[in-house]
């Protein structure tokens, strides 16, 4: 298993901030599409204990493209690699400086698995467009990576047994509010329900002491509901959903654009797919009209006026594009869908 204390030279940095001079030590995760998405590189199973992918001569021949990739590079380790039907990942630890950067690097090597494709009778361009990069920038984040890529083929397994729980909705109707959402929508129907609202001044104890009866309540039936901001909140929502009690959570910008390429392909991220997968997990994330609606900024007017108040400061509102205001216009979304 990877893990955080990688060997850098004392004399180096991690330089991530711009890709085209990534020569430096830095860890990235490298996503490569088929073309068209088509499922190129193996065929999704379960053998009775696990998903896989069995892959084809195309799959084959990208795993061989990694063994010269490392021979001609010898600063470079791969962390973590998975070959899925339509993709494959490559998790890349540059240890020392390069003479190429990390993209020249990936360039050759997809060039090599062209090569390879065509050897095998594949006439099309591989690959149709450009590499995902993403970088490591942060503690804690080169677990998360590790993890993604393994689980990626389980994942993609129980996606494809639950396809409604992962479908994307874009017109979403409650309280006359429009939401794009995904998720299990039966709970929205369930009659029991309970907010998680927490000031982000909030300390342990009260922390805490909310969590209690949140679970009490979720041990009694209620569905949680929560825009998940404050550390509070987030607590709260972490420690319902890894009990495995269902939740439906607020966005402000979780889903991709309308029209976008990765709209066809999303999928929550990794600490929410397995409760979606589950069908324990709602994903709503309010149309911009929602913003605007006037019984929503009344609200939120209403609750900065009373948070001004309490701190004898002169209350000012606060412009609709701010984040501030949307976080609040969330919380009294999730308050209108709890009383309705």
């Amino acid at each position: 298993m990877a893990n955080e204390n990688l060997n850098t030279p004392q004399n180096e940095t991690f330089t991530w901030l711009q890709p085209g001079t990534w020569r430096k030590p830095c860890i990235v995760h490298v996503t490569m599409v088929a073309n068209s998405r088509q499922a190129l590189f193996g065929r999704l199973t379960h053998n009775g204990s696990e998903a896989v992918v069995e892959k084809t001569p195309i799959g084959w021949a990208l795993i061989n493209q990694q063994r010269k990739l490392l021979e001609m590079c010898p600063e470079i380790k791969i962390l973590a690699d998975k070959v899925m039907p339509d993709h494959h990942h490559i998790v890349l630890q540059v240890k020392r400086t390069m003479p190429r950067s990390i993209r020249q690097v990936v360039r050759g090597y997809m060039q090599g698995c062209k090569e390879e494709a065509r050897k095998l009778g594949f006439t099309e361009n591989l690959y149709d467009a450009p590499p995902f990069y993403r970088v490591l920038t942060h503690k804690g984040q080169l677990h998360a990576m590790i993890e993604y890529v393994k689980a990626n083929t389980e994942r993609a397994w129980l996606r494809r047994q639950n396809p409604d729980l992962f479908r994307m909705r874009r017109n979403t109707e409650m309280c006359g509010l429009l939401f794009t959402s995904m998720g299990n929508h039966f709970l929205l129907d369930w009659p029991d329900r309970q907010l998680v609202e927490m000031s982000r001044s909030a300390s342990d104890e009260q922390i805490e002491e909310r969590l209690k009866s949140v679970l009490a309540a979720t041990h009694n039936g209620a569905v949680t509901y929560t825009a998940a901001i404050s550390d509070g909140e987030k607590k709260i929502a972490r420690t319902v959903r890894e009990q495995g009690f269902p939740i439906v959570v607020l966005l402000n910008d979780g889903f991709p654009a309308e029209g976008s390429p990765q709209e066809r392909f999303y999928k929550p991220g990794g600490i929410y797919f397995d409760a979606c997968s589950r069908g324990q997990l709602l994903l709503m994330e309010p149309h911009e009209n929602a913003f605007v609606n006037p019984a929503i900024q009344i609200a939120a007017e209403k609750t900065l006026r009373q948070k001004a108040e309490a701190k004898h400061h002169t209350y000012t509102s606060l412009p609709v594009q701010s984040q501030r205001y949307r976080f609040l216009a969330l919380n009294e979304m999730a308050r209108m869908l709890v009383k309705r």
